[in-house]
């Protein structure tokens, strides 16, 4: 609420002091830096992809889809394109056909005696 006579920020219309314009996770600074908000609260990438961001069936981080990151959602889960990958032999199943063995997904050789 004081006022700013240098280095200002201006952010949703609103005059911030650099040093006040911070994550509402972390508290980082984010002049300067990539930031998201949700629900009026700024925050930096990594927070922001902590608490809102779908996570990957494969590795279980966050996807972000954030720089046009592509990923593969199939019926509640998502997996980053490379993460997509046969549980048994690796082979990657992205643009293939698949089956699914509980929370395994298998490329059709893998799976053809299930």
């Amino acid at each position: 609420k004081q006022a700013i006579t240098t280095g200002g920020v201006t952010y949703r219309e609103q005059p911030w002091h650099k040093e006040c314009f911070v994550c509402t996770g972390c508290k980082k600074q984010l002049s300067g830096q990539r930031f998201t908000s949700r629900d009026e609260f700024a925050y930096c990438l990594s927070c922001f992809c902590n608490l809102y961001a779908k996570k990957c069936a494969g590795c279980t981080k966050p996807i972000s889809g954030l720089g046009g990151t592509k990923y593969i959602s199939f019926e509640e889960r998502q997996w980053h394109n490379d993460c997509f990958n046969c549980k048994k032999c690796s082979l990657s199943l992205v643009g293939r056909g698949f089956l699914t063995e509980r929370d395994d997904i298998l490329c059709p050789e893998c799976g053809k005696d299930i």
